[in-house]
């Protein structure tokens, strides 16, 4: 009798519960998957001329097919120096980053040297696993230099808020397969084929990991296809849900009708100019709406976002409503939200400033919020905080395409006894609305007056400056604090 038969009915003898058959593990996909090493360097935010020190961090990714490497892109984030490592050769090969999403979290990587990737084993892509199917892990944890395999169980799939980014959410697979530090980028297998990336765990959760779905990754590929990634458009419309009988009779809806009643609309977004605040959203590409907002894809039950999820920028999003007791069909362009973008952590740039007086100019976004350090949403000043998240969306009229704050003063008698000069909204310079750090700089430098006159957004604060006296210790203060230029914009 097989060994393994004779286990099952011994099992089954002993009354033990028999789990799902586990899949073969294929040795020859190891071939395709890569360990890779980020030297990165990320600027710093409370002095903007400045950049922090080195980081070194690892990760694992996998070739896929075009001599590519696909990987996480909080992997390669801020890459001064990139290094990979093919499975079973020590040497290490200088790589550079060609695509990356970071809303999506996934990037592509090519080798420096040419034809290195030719002939190697390609990881082929696979389709979204059933709910408690085994799906099986491989790659680099803990900064290993051997290649690691874990196995697990699809335990739910469903939007998820991407932790690099901070502000997407797109759809995630949760399994009980360990996913570490250092298993980022790396392939989830699943009869031999790639179906997701791992990609994040949850603190405070042992044996929960996510990994990003081949949707999201083939979206992004097919995205980065033109050498231009655009990001994921967004809708711009806030939804409320219409669980509650009486909630729905008051909004008109009929018997057999469901839906989620619009509850605003973001100015510059998709949503602008075709959604409006009582709609009731019944459908999307075809897909009826239930009254918690989700919607049946491919046999699961799922936010209706991922259905605009599968749009890419430019493309046309079919939307049924019902508008004052009609049903109507709406076809709207999708495109980014640009407020989405300010709300995100930032990686591959350096900040942006300007000075003039020794006053430190920025503009208002995360990273500058987190300039008061790992709790800022509660330490942070709450104008700040209320400019970011609110004012768009309580008097939209008033809001700015770009926040600018007086972020610190570098102390030099010309700027001496000011009595605000620390993280304040600057609303006009010298008479000139503030609207971008650009229009800041024009303010200052067109002006020929005796001073600089500097109006903050509440209770009538303001600062004012000698402009010749700003002018002559410029250069002087630059030096005083070793800051290399004035400006970066």
């Amino acid at each position: 009798m097989p060994r393994t038969r004779a286990l099952f009915i011994l099992a089954c003898l002993l009354g033990l519960s028999v789990l799902p058959a586990l899949p073969e593990s294929n040795p020859g996909i190891e071939a395709s998957v890569v360990r890779i090493l980020n030297h990165a360097q990320r600027g710093d935010w409370y002095s903007p001329w400045n950049a922090s020190g080195s980081l070194r961090s690892s990760g694992s990714a996998f070739i896929i097919e075009g001599g590519r490497i696909m990987t996480n892109a909080h992997v390669v984030s801020d890459t001064r120096m990139l290094l990979f490592f093919l499975e079973g050769d020590p040497e290490p090969h200088e790589g550079k980053v060609v695509a990356i999403g970071h809303d999506c979290d996934l990037a592509l990587v090519e080798a420096v040297e040419p034809g290195l990737l030719d002939g190697l084993p390609v990881a082929r892509f696979g389709t979204l696993p059933a709910l408690r199917s085994v799906v099986e892990t491989r790659g680099y944890p803990a900064g290993g230099e051997r290649i690691s395999s874990t196995r697990g169980v699809v335990s739910r799939i469903e939007m998820h808020v991407f932790a690099h980014s901070a502000v997407d959410a797109h759809l995630t697979v949760q399994t009980d397969a360990a996913i570490n530090p250092g298993n980022s980028g790396g392939p989830v297998f699943q009869d031999g084929r790639v179906v997701g990336v791992a990609f994040q765990g949850v603190a405070g959760l042992d044996n929960v990991g996510f990994f990003i779905p081949t949707e999201i990754i083939q979206h992004f590929l097919a995205d980065v296809a033109d050498g231009i990634y655009d990001g994921y458009p967004e809708l711009g419309a806030a939804t409320v849900n219409l669980e509650n009988p009486a909630a729905r009779r008051k909004a008109g809806m009929g018997p057999g009708q469901s839906g989620v009643i619009v509850d605003r609309v973001a100015p510059a977004s998709s949503a602008e100019g075709f959604l409006q605040v009582g709609d009731i959203l019944l459908s999307v590409d075809g897909s009826a709406l239930a009254n918690d907002g989700t919607t049946m894809i491919d046999g699961l039950r799922l936010d209706h976002a991922v259905l605009l999820d599968r749009h890419q920028v430019g493309e046309t999003v079919q939307l049924e409503l019902l508008r004052h007791g009609e049903v109507i069909a709406v076809d709207v362009p999708m495109k980014p939200l640009e407020r989405v973008r300010r709300l995100a952590n930032i990686y591959d740039r350096l900040p942006r400033y300007y000075i003039v007086g020794g006053l430190v100019f920025v503009e208002l976004d995360r990273e500058m919020l987190k300039t008061y350090g790992k709790d800022w949403f509660a330490r942070a000043d709450k104008t700040l905080i209320y400019e970011s998240f609110f004012r768009e969306i309580e008097a939209p009229e008033t809001s700015r395409q770009h926040v600018v704050v007086l972020l610190r003063r570098l102390d030099h008698p010309v700027n001496a006894e000011m009595s605000w000069f620390k993280n304040l909204v600057v609303d006009r310079v010298n008479s000139h609305r503030i609207d971008g750090l650009e229009s800041l700089v024009n303010a200052v430098e067109s002006n020929k007056k005796k001073y600089h006159l500097f109006e903050f957004g509440y209770h009538g604060r303001f600062g004012v400056l000698d402009r010749e006296a700003a002018e002559e210790a410029h250069q002087e203060i630059l030096d005083l604090y070793a800051i290399p230029q004035d400006r970066r914009l």
